[in-house]
C-alpha cells in the first residue's frame, strides 16, 4: 500500500533499506538459505520500491543524503529566522521616515503576498524547505501587520492577537505539514487560553505567565489531543503534539517547585513547592514508564530529563548547604549508576511483556 504522506513514505523508505541492509550480512544469509533467484526476485523488488518512493515523495534512501535532508532543514530553518529579523530590524530603522498610508500599504499585502509565494512554491516542491522559509516569514509578516495596525489606529492590545497568530500558524502547518509551524501554532493557541483565562479572573492579561498552573492543564490538554487525532496526512504530527505538551507541563511544573508563591493554591508556598517537588518526581516517572510501553521515544526522553533534574535539584536543596562538597558529588554519581540500573531493569521487563504478547 502506498504511504499517505511523505512521514509514512520515509519510514517505509528507512525499513527496506534496513532489510536490505540486514539481508547483506552472513548471518542472516545463513539463517535464510536464499537461493539466488530469490535474492535477485528481493533486491528487483527493493530497488524499484526505493525508486517508487523517492520519485512520488523524494524520500532519502541513504545515510548521507539524511543527513543531507537534515541539514537544509537547519538551514532552510536559520534562513527563514534571519529573513524575519532582517524585516523587523528594516522598518524598525526607518518605519518612522514612513507616513501613515505608506506603512499601512506595505504592512497589509505584505502575508498575504507572502502566502502566494509559500503556495506557489509548494507545488512545485515535494520536500518543503522553501515553503517552510516563506510561511514562517508570512507569520512574522503577519504579528507585525497586527502590531502595526492596532499603533496605527490606536486599538488596545488584546490577548485575542494571539488566537489570531496561532490560528494562522496551525492553517499553514496542516496546509503544508510543518511541524515547526504546528508548534509555535500550539504555543501561541496555549498562550491566549492562559491570557483568557488570566483577564477573566481579573488580571491583566500580560501577566499570563505569572501563574504557571494553568499551563499544567493545557499541557496536558495538548498531549491528549496527539492521542485523540487522528492524522491520516500529517503521521508526523502527534509526536509534535507530545513533544510540546510535555514539555509545557514539565517547565511550568518545575517552576511551581521552584516558586511556590506563584500557584493558585491556598497554601504557604513552602507546602506548595513540596507538593509539587513530589509531584514532579512521580509524573515524569509515570510519564517514562508509559511512554515506554507505547515506544514513545521522544516523550520517554523528556521524562527520563525531567525527572533527572527534579531529582538532583531536591538533592541540592536538601544536601549541598551541610555536606562535604565531595561526599556531594560521590553520592550524586552513585544515584545516577543507580538510575542506570534502574532504566536497565525497565528495559528488560518491558522487553519481556513485549515477548509474552507476541
Amino acid at each position: 500500500m502506498t504511504p499517505l504522506d511523505p512521514a509514512a513514505a520515509q519510514r517505509a523508505a528507512d525499513r527496506i533499506r534496513a532489510l536490505r541492509d540486514e539481508l547483506a550480512s552472513g548471518e542472516v544469509q545463513a539463517v535464510l538459505a536464499l537461493t539466488p533467484e530469490q535474492q535477485q526476485r528481493f533486491d528487483e523488488w527493493s530497488r524499484a520500491r526505493l525508486e517508487a518512493l523517492a520519485q512520488q515523495f523524494d524520500v532519502d534512501t541513504s545515510v548521507s543524503q539524511k543527513r543531507m535532508s537534515w541539514a537544509m532543514r537547519i538551514a532552510s530553518t536559520l534562513g527563514a529566522l534571519a529573513i524575519c529579523a532582517a524585516v523587523v530590524l528594516f522598518f524598525t530603522r526607518y518605519w518612522g521616515f514612513l507616513t501613515t498610508g505608506v506603512q499601512l500599504a506595505i504592512v497589509i499585502p505584505t502575508p498575504l503576498l507572502l502566502l502566494v509565494a509559500a503556495e506557489y512554491a509548494a507545488r512545485r516542491e515535494r520536500v518543503r524547505y522553501f515553503t517552510g522559509l516563506l510561511a514562517l516569514v508570512a507569520l512574522a509578516s503577519f504579528i507585525m501587520n497586527l502590531a502595526v495596525v492596532g499603533s496605527v489606529f490606536n486599538i488596545v492590545s488584546t490577548e485575542r492577537a494571539l488566537l489570531a497568530w496561532g490560528a494562522f500558524a496551525m492553517v499553514l502547518a496542516y496546509r503544508y505539514g510543518l511541524r515547526l509551524m504546528l508548534a509555535i501554532g500550539l504555543l501561541l493557541l496555549a498562550s491566549y487560553m492562559a491570557a483568557a483565562y488570566t483577564a477573566q479572573m481579573g488580571y491583566d492579561w500580560l501577566e499570563l505567565f505569572k501563574r504557571p498552573e494553568q499551563f499544567l492543564l493545557l499541557g496536558l490538554l495538548m498531549f491528549g489531543l496527539s492521542i485523540r487525532l487522528r492524522h491520516a496526512q500529517n503521521s508526523d504530527f502527534p509526536p509534535v503534539y507530545r513533544l510540546v505538551g510535555s514539555l509545557t507541563f514539565f517547565v511550568s511544573l518545575y517552576i511551581l517547585a521552584e516558586a511556590g508563591v506563584a500557584s493558585y493554591l491556598p497554601w504557604d508556598p513552602q507546602t506548595i513547592e513540596r507538593f509539587y517537588q513530589f509531584l514532579g518526581l512521580l509524573s515524569a516517572a509515570g510519564a517514562m514508564w508509559w511512554a515506554i510501553a507505547r515506544d514513545w521515544t521522544g516523550t520517554v526522553n523528556i521524562a527520563a530529563t525531567f525527572f533527572v533534574i527534579f531529582l538532583f535539584t531536591r538533592l541540592y536543596h536538601w544536601w549541598w548547604d551541610w555536606m562535604p562538597r565531595y561526599l556531594f558529588f560521590a553520592l550524586i554519581g552513585a544515584l545516577g549508576i543507580a538510575l542506570v540500573f534502574a532504566f536497565k531493569r525497565v528495559r528488560g521487563r518491558m522487553i519481556q511483556v513485549r515477548k509474552a504478547a507476541a
